[in-house]
């Protein structure tokens, strides 16, 4: 695996805790529905639109195969 999928692997693992750390905060009280759900939404959108393109998902096929 050469240096750019180990950190494309690295940075989607980071992204994914990012999105449950702020399911934890938001479950605790500690912030509120609507900041976790802007967190969220911006970490899930780096996931999709840059880190499994670099890693070689075809993301734009796999939402094109469950519409139908």
């Amino acid at each position: 695996m050469d240096i750019t999928k180990r950190v494309a692997t690295m940075r989607l693992n980071f992204h994914a805790n990012a999105v449950s750390l702020n399911n934890v905060l938001n479950q605790l009280h500690i912030i509120s529905n609507d900041t976790a759900e802007e967190r969220n939404k911006n970490h899930v959108m780096t996931i999709l639109t840059d880190i499994l393109p670099r890693l070689g998902k075809d993301v734009d096929g796999f939402f094109k195969n469950k519409e139908s």
